[in-house]
């Protein structure tokens, strides 16, 4: 058996790359690990800002809303139309009267 022997240079050199490779990567999760602990702050400060985080919650809520809305527009076309009769003029006159719009 024949041992080859390598001069401690190259050893050392080889060695010392190896701890600045190991002491990079260590750098890089660092940073990494840092980035995701920022990321989970800014989502939980988001988070936190929302009415109510569940969205399924949000979209009934904002459907009831709209209900509601519906409802408030249907009645205040109602009056107008009573108010139209009673003048005995178009819908469109008395719209013309309030600062509402047709669209409205």
């Amino acid at each position: 058996m024949t041992l080859t022997v390598i001069p401690t240079a190259l050893v050392m050199q080889y060695a010392d790359s190896l701890i600045c490779s190991q002491a990079n990567i260590d750098f890089k999760i660092a940073a990494l690990e840092a980035q995701i602990e920022d990321t989970k702050f800014k989502l939980d400060e988001a988070a936190a800002k929302l009415k109510n985080p569940d969205p399924g919650q949000t979209v009934q809520n904002h459907i009831r809303l709209l209900r509601e809305y519906n409802h408030i527009r249907d009645i205040g076309t109602s009056l107008m139309a009573i108010i139209a009769n009673h003048r005995h003029v178009q819908l469109k006159r008395v719209y013309e009267d309030f600062p509402v719009d047709e669209k409205d």
